[in-house]
């Protein structure tokens, strides 16, 4: 099969885990009989959830989402691809690292008030631990709206 989908990557910090929990709730607001990894994800399974994880690991873990089983039989014949209703499965792959990450310098700062952005841009960066992750989603967030809706989502997750 050939490869299909486009990548999101990023670095997030330790709190990762709960974003991909509130990331969970809202995407079962869209979809309420959400397939997680094959399985329907109901309210108790919901409560219980905790994000499966290695640390240092050396492959990535995946969380893999459906609408229904529909969906999931067209992940199968099509890949990470739009069905008719211009929806599609889409995948997080996530690593956690609990080691320290440095970086010389932060570029490209969004999500934050101007200022704020202003005077972090440029200066140094450093982690304690942090996971590293890709959103695979059916198509480009910027010109797919469903796919800007699930990575919209995701930032929302990570800053609530």
């Amino acid at each position: 099969m050939e490869l299909t989908g486009y990548p999101t990557d990023f670095l997030a910090d330790v709190g990762f885990p709960e974003a991909v929990r509130r990331f969970l709730v809202r995407r079962t607001g869209h979809w309420p009989q959400l397939l997680l990894n094959g399985e329907r994800l109901d309210d108790a399974a919901l409560r219980n959830w905790q994000l499966p994880e290695e640390p240092d690991a050396s492959e990535s873990n995946i969380l893999g989402f459906a609408r229904d089983a529909a969906m999931e039989q067209h992940w199968e014949d099509e890949g990470y691809a739009l069905d008719d209703t211009r929806e599609g499965p889409f995948a997080l792959f996530y690593s956690r690292y609990s080691r320290p990450l440095t970086a010389g310098a932060v570029t490209g700062v969004s999500g934050v008030p101007e200022q704020l952005a202003e005077s972090v841009e440029s200066i140094g960066l450093m982690l304690t631990g942090f996971f590293v992750v890709t959103l695979l989603t059916p198509d480009d967030p910027a010109t797919d709206p469903f796919s800007g809706i699930v990575l919209r989502d995701l930032r929302d997750s990570l800053a609530s």
